[in-house]
């Protein structure tokens, strides 16, 4: 049986990894920060509503899958013309 990249994975998957992680943060801030006290320290957290902090968890968890989903530099073009329009008139 082999592996298969992420990057290969249907969005379906992709979207159910996306929400399973941002679940994960959501249990971290309910067992952890607001039940030890924790959110004093934090600027502009807001106890049991959407925070900043909440923006931040999702904006990471999405540049991280990604990130994990482009193919490696290696594969793509050196030019961001090229790569997005498939045609560069520098490059040809």
């Amino acid at each position: 049986m082999r592996k298969v990249p992420f990057k290969n994975l249907p969005f379906l998957v992709k979207a159910a990894v996306f929400v399973s992680f941002f679940m994960a943060w959501v249990m971290f801030e309910e067992l952890v920060i607001d039940r030890h006290g924790l959110w004093r320290f934090l600027p502009f957290y807001k106890v049991g509503l959407f925070c900043v902090w909440d923006v931040l968890a999702l904006v990471v968890t999405g540049c991280g899958l990604l990130w994990s989903s482009l193919p490696p530099r290696s594969e793509r073009a050196p030019c961001a013309m090229r790569r997005l329009l498939h045609w560069c008139p520098a490059c040809a």
